[in-house]
């Protein structure tokens, strides 16, 4: 899996869905980041976004927002390509 740019990375961003939350997720880096969340047991769905180059990743309300956010730090601040 490759990582993108860190500045690619700045984007993710946790938003209120109602009866969850959700991040969008450039597609390019979608299945990677799936896949990375699922690795570490945060259980989501993809969905697609208003944005015609990303998707969205939906996640239940019973999801451990602050297991989620560390994941997602990790992520960004990750050594890459």
């Amino acid at each position: 899996m490759s990582l993108p740019k860190r500045n690619e990375r700045q984007y993710l961003e946790i938003k209120d869905a109602g009866d969850g939350f959700s991040i969008e997720v450039k597609l390019q880096y979608a299945d990677g980041l799936s896949m990375l969340l699922r690795q570490y047991g945060i259980t989501h769905v993809r969905r697609k976004s208003a944005s015609s180059d990303a998707d969205e990743l939906f996640f239940s309300a019973e999801t451990d927002k602050l297991r989620l956010v560390a994941v997602l730090e990790s992520y960004k601040n990750a050594k890459g390509s």
